[in-house]
This record gives C-alpha cells, structure tokens and sequence, in this order.
C-alpha cells in the first residue's frame, strides 16, 4: 500500500502544475476579470437578475457554470497527462530506476491511472469548491449594488452549495468514466509514440474513418462505424427517458435537489457502454504495460 501512496505521490509531484497551480492562477484572474466586470456594469447586472426567480438560483446557476467549466478543463487536462504520463519516465532515464523495483510495469502504469481518476479530479474539485464560495461572495456583492436583489442567506447558501456539490461530483464520475476509452487511447499512444501521440491521437481516427469510407465507397448511403463510436462517446448521449429544460428549472423557486440531478444524470447514462469503456481502458493499459516490459528487456 505505501508503494501505491509513493508512486500516486510522485504523479501528482510530478504534474501539480495543471492540476494545482494552473487552477490557482486561473481562479485569481477569473475572480479580478469579475469584480472589475461587476463594478463596470452595474445597470446591465441589474437587468439580467431583474427575471430570476430568487437569489438562490442565481446563485445555483453560477456554481454549475464554474462546475461545467472546471470540468471542460479537467478533461482536457487529463487527455494530455495520459498522454504523457505513460512514457515521462523513459523521457527522464528514470524508467530503469522503476523496473528495480518490486512492482510490475502493470502495476506502475496502473498508479498512473489511479492518479488520473482519483487526487487529480479532487484537487480540480476543490478548486471548483473554493470558486463556489466566490460565487455566493459575487452574490452578497450583487446584493448590495442592486436593490431588489436580497443574496442568498447562509442557510441558503450551504443547502444549495451542497446539493450542487453532491450532484456535481456524480456528473464528475460518470464523465470520468464514460471518456474512459479515450483516455486510455491517449495513454496507449504515449506508450508508443511519446510527444507525437495528441497528434496522433487525432489522425489515426480520421485515417480509419476515412479508409473505412473507402472500402465502402459503392454504398453512397454508408455510415461510418468508427466516426459513429467516436461521435457517441462524444455526446455522452444515453437512454432519453427524462427531460431537462435549463429555462423552467432555473424560474423555479426553492433550491435544486441533489437526487433529481442526480437521477436524471442515471437515466441518461448507457451503462452498458460505459463498462465497455472501462474495459476498454483496462485493455490499454495492459497493451501499454506489455510493450514497455518487453521493450526494456530488448
């Protein structure tokens, strides 16, 4: 257990950078681009808070703003680790250092991705919690500056932050999971191909869609299977057994319940498909792990 603890440790060491200090300056420059926006325009403010239901939805409607933002950020931000983090070892001549010791290259690239899915999104986590609680500050400020604007009280604010935050993390997950296959493509491209695998990672999908449109050139109707897969994966699209309309949630008075978020995020989720993608990325990683053992002892 504590070689897991050192080896996810040294991850996160190793990468702090996108994942703790690029937040940290992000946040700060997003928080003065704000005030100065907020100082600066006053009456538009006024006039965009005038249809809002209640100072909670407002507020509720920021914080997932920063939750879909953060989490656009984080997924990009984990394609170029995986990208990376498979083969940083043999860029630093440390790879030998980790072959001495008791762990197999299974075990070592699967730290990595346990890194990937666990400290990672919790450090972004706790950035997209640190800027809910900016959020509901802009709030109290908004309050001030426009009169009929009451923000929401403390109760109010640790109620929705919570269910947010709870919902939040669910989508989080399921998201983590569900682009599994693609992470573990970027992760299998670094393995072989080093810095060349984001452009790879785009181009050999292009080239197999575009021979799989040759092969079938005679059937004009023909729809290409890879480009299907890709643009599924994609859209996260799932069973559409519910409906979500973001206008007459956000007229809504009272604060957003966790479990209709919640439940609405399981509805629309193929679960089937999303334990094909874990496989998926388990099958990666092995290939990864292969080539790597047997490269070394070439």
């Amino acid at each position: 257990m504590r070689s897991w603890f050192a080896l996810v440790k040294r991850e996160f060491i190793e990468h702090r950078g996108a994942f703790l200090i690029a937040p940290a300056v992000i946040t700060l420059v997003v928080t003065v681009v704000l005030s100065l926006a907020i100082l600066m325009n006053q009456p538009e403010i006024a006039a965009d808070v005038e249809g809002m239901p209640g100072s909670v939805k407002f507020f509720e409607a920021a914080y997932m703003a920063t939750f879909l933002l953060w989490g656009i950020y984080m997924i990009i931000a984990l394609l170029f680790y995986f990208s990376d983090a498979f083969h940083a070892d043999r860029r630093s001549n440390s790879l030998l250092f980790w072959k001495s010791m008791p762990k197999s290259d299974l075990e070592i690239l699967g730290s990595k991705v346990l890194a990937g899915y666990t400290i990672f999104p919790l450090a972004i986590g706790l950035w997209v919690m640190i800027t809910g609680v900016i959020a509901y500050l802009f709030a109290n400020v908004i309050g001030l500056i426009v009169v009929f604007y009451n923000a929401p009280t403390i109760l109010e604010f640790i109620n929705s932050y919570m269910q947010i935050t709870i919902a939040g993390a669910c989508y989080v997950l399921i998201s983590l999971l569900w682009y599994a296959p693609i992470f573990g493509w970027a992760a299998f491209l670094g393995t072989l191909f080093k810095r060349w695998s984001i452009p790879l990672f785009f181009v050999i999908p292009a080239v197999a869609v575009l021979l799989e449109r040759v092969i079938n050139i005679r059937d004009l109707a023909y729809e290409s299977k890879i480009l299907e897969f890709i643009m599924f994966r994609l859209e996260m699209s799932g069973e559409d057994t519910m409906e979500f309309d973001p206008e007459v949630w956000i007229m809504q008075p009272g604060a957003t319940s966790a479990w209709e978020l919640i439940t609405f995020a399981i509805s629309q989720t193929d679960w089937l498909h999303m334990g094909i993608g874990v496989l998926m990325l388990g099958g990666f990683v092995y290939l990864a792990s292969e080539y790597r053992r047997r490269l070394i002892d070439a």
